[in-house]
């Protein structure tokens, strides 16, 4: 997955380009899905700029789906997520991140990475949805972390915007990176990384640093920063 703040288009459009071939071919994945190098569940976007809002979900692999990104004007923020689901019976558009849920002050879109660990969840229902409830049930991203955290069985690694409803609240892209396992592949996998972009910021998965995914633009990558709530800016 990779979330962006910025200006230019093309960062986007060379972003999603290059999550196409990390989902395509990600030599990471292994480590948690044994005999498995594929995000092949699914995929979906929601985009805020300053000409529209742009949400869109599907249960075609991301490398196999031709759709057109729509027309991008003025500041951007964007969340893009391939989908590797770990129970194959949740698979499906409705399935696909990012998740939407709203509050009396804001809407939140809300992608996931990891897994968490919610006793009693109820069929048909993914743990990220869970996640999100809790965001909206405690008041806030910050007011949810200390639960989810309790929750999270491996990862917890978020993309998250939010857009307020008041005119003079602006969009914020923000993230949080954490995760549990030690084990180097597993550490491998799980890492996220900030970096700049010719018009902007972005915050990636391990796999989009690697050479087959061609992002060339990403510069000055620096590890993301572990288990602090960020707000991503240009």
């Amino acid at each position: 997955m990779f979330g962006y703040s910025g200006t230019l288009e093309s960062d986007v459009h060379e972003l999603h380009a290059a999550l196409k071939r990390a989902c395509a071919d990600d030599p990471t994945l292994s480590a948690v899905a044994p005999g498995c190098s594929a995000h092949c569940h699914g995929w979906g976007y929601v985009i805020h700029a300053d000409n529209g809002l742009f949400h869109y979900r599907t249960a075609r692999s991301i490398y196999n789906d031709e759709i057109v990104l729509p027309k991008l004007e003025g500041h951007i923020r964007a969340i893009f997520h391939g989908r590797y689901a770990s129970n194959e019976e949740l698979i499906g558009h409705i399935f696909s991140h990012p998740f939407v849920a709203t509050d009396d002050t804001q809407t939140i879109y809300f992608a996931h990475n990891g897994g968490i660990e919610v006793p009693g969840l109820p069929a048909r229902t993914v743990d990220s949805e869970w996640a999100l409830e809790q965001i909206i049930a405690m008041g806030g991203i910050e007011p949810a972390l200390l639960k989810l955290k309790e929750h999270t069985k491996s990862a917890l690694n978020l993309l998250i915007l939010t857009i307020g409803r008041q005119k003079e609240t602006p969009a914020a892209l923000n993230y949080f990176h954490y995760f549990k396992p030690k084990e180097p592949g597993k550490v491998e996998y799980y890492k996220l990384f900030e970096g700049t972009m010719p018009g902007g910021r972005a915050l990636v998965s391990s796999t989009l640093t690697l050479p087959d995914a061609k992002l060339k633009n990403l510069a000055n990558i620096q590890p993301a920063v572990f288990d602090k709530l960020i707000r991503q800016e240009v």
